[in-house]
């Protein structure tokens, strides 16, 4: 079932209540993962063990909107996000695009203002970007 004429994209800026840090545990990454699976959203990991291959469950994981996805009324509203990660080979930061549930996004652990620019320059600064599942 398709319902890609229904799809409603908008930018998440900085006006936006959701505009913001969070951060999440590996069990959250990997059931936010299932759900992208479940929907067959676009931006995913091909399967939880290329999650699990990729990234270190020990090390923080990073999210932060850039677009608000929002599909007619029989699909779930969704927030693309800038996932921030420690990758397991090499161990390096990396970062990638990952689809949230919006009401999940919002339940995850927001980092405090005092705490999110120093994270946000380390996260710009030494993370590369990667595709995921790969």
């Amino acid at each position: 079932m398709s319902f890609a004429s229904d799809i409603r994209f908008s930018q998440v800026d900085a006006s936006d209540p959701d505009y913001v840090i969070k951060f999440l545990t590996m069990d959250e990454l990997i059931f936010s993962q299932q759900i992208a699976m479940e929907r067959h959203w676009g931006s995913r990991w091909a399967s939880v063990d290329l999650l699990r291959a990729e990234v270190d469950s020990a090390s923080p994981k990073f999210v932060m909107p850039g677009v608000r996805n929002a599909a007619g009324e029989v699909e779930m509203e969704s927030v693309r996000c800038h996932l921030w990660f420690l990758g397991v080979r090499p161990r390096v930061g990396r970062v990638t695009l990952l689809d949230f549930e919006l009401g999940r996004f919002r339940d995850f652990r927001t980092l405090s203002n005092e705490k999110s620019i120093p994270a946000m320059k380390l996260m710009f600064a030494h993370h590369p970007l990667a595709a995921v599942g790969e």
